[in-house]
């Protein structure tokens, strides 16, 4: 592996994780998301990512000498991972900083990176017409119907990950295409199944058992499935469980700017269906919402509130659990 560093900041980083990997142990530590709860401290193998950096080197066939990017800190799973595949493939790596846009000034035509929404969302906004044929692995965070039309209509050579720490990394992928509900597909040596229509990950390196997962889905095939949304979100509307990923999937064209769905405090019913706007005047009423193809009743919102903005993990990804608490205090107006 040749290191180019773009940003030297990042120096002592990138070798105290390659000495790490180096250094004759047989575990490195990582830290969970904390999407669902407190970031937890676990233990993966290095025969486990190593097992998980091949896949992906032969998925894409990334060969000796191609420049990757690392645009992401090696603190998280998907940073350590591009640094390993890089050491297994023998790549070119070149070490970007970890902001918005990580591309801004790279003039280098890169053949692979993997970078979140946001950044790849950043870098189209700033873009001159660069790396157009880079194979670009967006993960981390879901995809709004803006941000996924942006990315199809730039890159012939972009993948949406399904994974985890827990699963050192992405175990599915899937091509980022006009179709945005588009199913993941298992990488090699990945089976799925699911149990309580939650997803079930098998793999040589996992437990016999599988990693058990809160996230439902629809089991295409044992090598397939669309995502519908995670348990631990579910909102109970007067007994009718709604999963506030789906609906944000089906309101993504209809609403301007970020926005999420979460519970708030309701009287009757429990639970109601709250909207959470980052920008004025980008309502719709009860009608507009009811004439939306594909929303059920119980899924339309009722009270809506607006915020500067939406909160983020360490790992960009939309901090659904900090939300969800804060909305028990927010003050939520009806919408009519």
């Amino acid at each position: 592996m040749e290191l180019v560093y773009h940003d030297i900041s990042r120096i002592d980083e990138v070798k105290s994780f390659i000495q790490t990997w180096e250094d004759g142990s047989d575990y490195i530590s990582c830290n969970t998301s904390g999407s669902t709860g407190a970031p937890q401290l676990i233990q993966l193998s290095k025969k486990q990512l190593a097992h998980s950096a091949m896949r992906t080197i032969d998925y894409f066939g990334l060969k000796a000498g191609m420049k990757a990017g690392l645009a992401l800190s090696t603190e998280g799973i998907a940073g350590k991972l591009m640094v390993i595949r890089s050491m297994l493939a023998h790549l070119e790596l070149h070490v970007l900083p970890v902001k918005k846009n990580p591309l801004e000034a790279v003039e280098t035509s890169l053949d692979f990176i993997a970078l979140v929404p946001t950044q790849a969302i950043a870098f189209l906004n700033d873009s001159k017409n660069r790396q157009k044929e880079t194979t670009v692995l967006i993960g981390g965070a879901p995809l709004t119907s803006p941000q996924h039309q942006a990315i199809f209509s730039y890159w012939k050579h972009a993948y949406q990950s399904y994974g985890m720490t827990e699963t050192a990394s992405h175990v599915a992928l899937r091509h980022i295409t006009a179709e945005e509900d588009a199913p993941y597909h298992a990488m090699n040596g990945i089976s799925f199944n699911e149990e309580n229509s939650h997803l079930v990950i098998y793999c040589r390196d996992f437990d016999k058992a599988g990693v058990h997962t809160t996230d439902c889905v629809e089991l295409l095939s044992s090598d397939s499935f669309r995502y519908i949304g995670r348990k631990d979100f579910v909102i109970n509307v007067a007994g009718n469980k709604v999963h506030p990923e789906a609906v944000e999937r089906k309101l993504n064209s209809h609403i301007a700017g970020e926005f999420m769905i979460i519970p708030f405090p309701d009287e009757t019913y429990g639970q109601g269906i709250g909207l959470v706007l980052t920008q004025e005047g980008n309502t719709l009423s009860v009608e507009a919402f009811k004439a939306i193809e594909g929303l059920n009743a119980y899924e339309i919102p009722r009270k809506q509130t607006i915020l500067d903005r939406l909160e983020r993990n360490i790992n960009d990804k939309l901090d659904r659990k900090s939300m969800i608490e804060a909305g028990k205090t927010y003050v939520w107006q009806p919408i009519l």
